[in-house]
């Protein structure tokens, strides 16, 4: 008896054309389990699917012919996304503790990958090993040969195949499929013993305070037992809350903390933080929580503070953060919607406009810039002076005559 697992990388590299050859290869593989009895009572294969996320495609107990696995596999669907291969050996360790795969059974895992995963591989596909599993690491084109090694049985030359050319998969299925199908036939491996008597829980009640543009701060209740580390998974989202590219990676904390600042993120950005304990043999729990980044804060008090015939001076409060400067903006009135920019240095709260024309509305717009981009502008009004002119008049002496404007 033997559980086959295939977890199958469908990220964007991968491709829909890709993705078709990764199915071809799978199924030149099953096809060597034509004579073999499937089911409970003998080879139950199975298939996950991860992108984002882990998804189940194909169960282990969904079949019970091998005719109806075959057409399973050509039936599967590319989804894209961005390949975590450390989340889908996590997810293999969760199969594993719910019973999903047989104790009973030789265990066997082909995972099948086109790059290198976001996070450390090395504690979830050490956990798997260490529960009976024996693993292969397939990898094309961009796969981390290094990582493929931390995540295949040993010894690691019978259990890591490569390949270049994704159109070439097809070449190592004979030598993969015999290698299955000896690991198949032999008694299951022993998992090996824990050394955790009590039951691990947490981490719990994991927040977020302290949320600035590039910034924030995550803290939970700590798990129960020896922790030896947390892993922190931060990837960004989209506005209607799917994982994007933009922002993914791992971080990890000491396994004394409870809290944590996460820096370097990006402003007024959607986050999915997910923090996981683990142990010196084994995973913990993964708690989950999304936030959200402020955007860049923008200068404050932006006033005009003196005005002249031709230039206005303006003044402002500067912005917390570490700034590279400001863009300030003045309309042009001889060239309708057109504005002038000028750059000003980080160390300038004040600066005079000059040039300006005599006796005319102006709104100055003022960016705070940051390494991360500039803010949201912020806007004040002024008007220029108008020059006055002293007018002689002969017959009832000196009077003055405002430019522009009725006799006084």
């Amino acid at each position: 008896m033997a559980d086959i697992l295939f977890l199958v990388e469908e990220s964007v590299s991968i491709g829909e054309d890709g993705f078709q050859l990764v199915k071809d290869f799978i199924y030149h593989i099953v096809q060597t389990f034509k004579n073999a009895v499937i089911g409970k009572a003998g080879i139950r294969l199975g298939v996950v699917l991860y992108g984002d996320k882990p998804r189940i495609s194909i169960d282990l107990t969904d079949y019970s012919t091998i005719e109806e696995v075959l057409v399973a596999v050509r039936d599967l669907a590319f989804r894209g996304g961005h390949g975590r291969t450390a989340d889908v050996l996590t997810f293999v360790v969760d199969m594993i503790r719910t019973g999903l795969l047989r104790e009973d059974a030789a265990k066997v895992v082909i995972l099948i990958t086109d790059g290198k995963s976001l996070d450390s591989v090395d504690v979830p596909a050490g956990v798997v090993r260490d529960r009976g599993v024996t693993v292969f690491a397939v990898g094309v084109k961009n796969a981390d040969r290094n990582e493929l090694s931390k995540i295949a049985s040993d010894p690691v030359e019978e259990h890591v195949l490569y390949t270049e050319d994704l159109h070439l998969l097809g070449s190592l299925s004979p030598k993969l499929s015999r290698r299955i199908c000896f690991t198949a036939s032999e008694p299951p491996r022993p998992a090996k013993p824990t050394v955790h008597a009590e039951k691990i829980i947490g981490p719990r009640d994991l927040s977020i305070s302290e949320q600035s543009y590039n910034s924030l701060r995550l803290s939970w209740t700590p798990a129960t037992g020896k922790v030896t580390s947390y892993n922190l998974l931060l990837e960004s989202l989209s506005a209607t809350g799917q994982v994007t590219a933009e922002d993914q990676r791992q971080i990890v904390f000491d396994g004394t903390k409870s809290t944590a600042i996460v820096t370097d993120l990006k402003p007024d950005m959607k986050y999915s933080f997910t923090v996981l304990a683990v142990y010196a043999d084994t995973l913990g729990e993964r708690m989950t929580i999304k936030g959200k980044t402020t955007p860049i804060p923008p200068v404050t008090n932006f006033r005009v503070i003196e005005e002249g015939l031709y230039s206005l001076k303006v003044a402002w409060t500067p912005p917390l953060g570490k700034l590279e400067g400001y863009k300030i903006y003045i309309p042009k009135f001889n060239r309708a919607g057109m504005t002038s920019e000028r750059i000003l240095g980080r160390d300038t709260s004040s600066y005079v406009l000059d040039n300006l024309q005599e006796d005319k509305d102006y709104t100055v717009s003022l960016y705070a810039v940051y390494p991360e981009g500039p803010s949201q502008p912020v806007s004040t009004s002024g008007r220029t002076y108008t020059a006055v002119v002293p007018v002689v008049i002969l017959e009832k002496g000196m009077f003055w005559k405002q430019k522009g404007g009725p006799d006084s």
